[in-house]
């Protein structure tokens, strides 16, 4: 069997770009291939990985900061989630120290979360302030839950967010200069057997990226793919009934967990609008937004109005990888094009 071709990095698609350009490329650290110097004449930019150069370092830090980001959304009219944080114990504490000295007293420990999640009620979600691709994050059904998942966000990140739990999908807008990129939505994967094809085999066909081994040993190697199995006799190599259904329901929506994806070249007016809104609020050139929305056959075309979306999370440095892996390779390159055209043209 001819090996399946490998998938470029965001960084290898730009340098790319930049040669087809005319511009060189040289690489400044070869232990990690991660800076790299572009240049032209008199003119060079350095690329540092996949990070955007496009948006002020405070755009970018504060896009970091989910509950910063929060805070700038509601403030500009936004719906951003809502929720609490739950600041960790001797961390940020005032000059003089100990409780005396403590100007974030009301939030801290598990006291703010647990509060929230009284007068919400669960399930909640619970996150860390910084990170990406669903790291740490996890849906609590009670108090021992949340305790749980705060304290291990509390491991690696300072503040642990309790936010609301939205039903619906997520639907995710790249935007650069005030025009779209892309989009897609993504939906909780959903199996269906022919009673012919093994469950490896309707993954196979349900998503693109099943190609690639690493993608295989991530999707069943997360719990929910077990569980799901597990629950209808089934393992990975178990064929299914005509018509048993492999439902694989997620209220966290993330393309390197148990996710699949539709994506958009082209949006109604109306979403692209409310995404250029929080890119004004952020002072942001090029950023995503992570938006939950009610569910449908095709909520995104068949009532473009996005007054009942939540905003998520912003990114400040937006990648396209997973939209490529799952066949859009294309438009991707497309994209890619053009944010390397604005990227070559802060060269000095």
């Amino acid at each position: 069997m001819p090996a399946t071709p490998a998938v470029p990095t965001t960084l290898e698609l730009r340098l790319a770009a930049a040669k087809a350009r005319g511009w060189t490329a040289t690489c400044l650290d070869p232990e990690t291939n991660w800076l790299w110097r572009l240049s032209r004449g008199e003119r060079q930019i350095v690329l540092f990985g996949s990070q955007s150069p496009l948006n002020t370092a405070t755009g970018a830090r504060l896009a970091s900061d989910k509950d910063h980001t929060a805070t700038i959304l509601r403030s500009a009219g936004l719906p951003a989630i809502e929720g609490a944080r739950c600041l960790k114990a001797g961390v940020h504490l005032g000059p003089a120290g100990g409780e005396a000295g403590d100007p974030y007293a009301d939030q801290r420990g598990l006291g703010p979360g647990l509060r929230f999640a009284e007068v919400s009620g669960y399930p909640v979600v619970v996150k860390p302030n910084r990170g990406s691709r669903g790291r740490a994050v996890t849906v609590v059904e009670d108090a021992d839950q949340l305790r749980a998942a705060v304290e291990a966000v509390w491991a690696m990140d300072n503040l642990a967010l309790v936010q609301r739990a939205v039903p619906g999908v997520d639907l995710r807008i790249d935007m650069l200069d005030g025009e779209l990129l892309l989009a897609y939505l993504r939906r909780p994967l959903r199996l269906v057997g022919d009673g012919r094809s093994t469950v490896l085999e309707l993954l196979g066909r349900a998503d693109a990226r099943a190609k690639d081994a690493e993608f295989i040993a991530r999707t069943t190697g997360d719990p929910l793919w077990a569980a799901t199995l597990a629950a209808q006799g089934l393992d990975d190599n178990g064929v299914p009934a005509p018509g048993q259904t492999l439902a694989f329901p997620a209220t966290i929506l993330n393309l390197n967990r148990c996710c699949t994806a539709t994506v958009y070249g082209e949006l109604p007016e109306p979403w692209i609008e409310l995404a250029r809104r929080v890119g004004a609020a952020m002072g942001m050139r090029h950023w995503g937004i992570d938006l939950r929305i009610p569910d449908g056959d095709d909520p995104v075309h068949d009532d473009p109005d996005p007054s009942e979306a939540v905003i998520l999370e912003v990114n400040a440095s937006p990648v396209m990888i997973q939209v490529y892996r799952m066949g859009a390779a294309s438009l991707v390159e497309s994209c890619e094009g053009r944010l390397t055209d604005a990227i070559l043209e802060l060269a000095r």
